[in-house]
């Protein structure tokens, strides 16, 4: 298992991040929550979680 913090080049939200190589994901992406930014592309071969750590307030949102 990887486990990482990232961040939303966006609108600044925080993410855990955790990688089970263990574990057959599915392809797709994952996008942002607060602002809808693309973070990832899966391609299937992990399954990756993502759980938001950090939300900015509506004042912090970049346009």
């Amino acid at each position: 298992m990887k486990k990482g913090d990232t961040t939303c080049p966006r609108c600044g939200a925080g993410f855990r991040r955790l990688e089970l190589s263990s574990k057959q994901g599915t392809e797709g992406e994952y996008h942002c929550p607060v602002c809808d930014t693309p973070l990832e592309v899966f391609d299937g071969h992990a399954l990756v979680i993502y759980r938001l750590t950090i939300q900015p307030s509506i004042g912090t949102l970049k346009a």
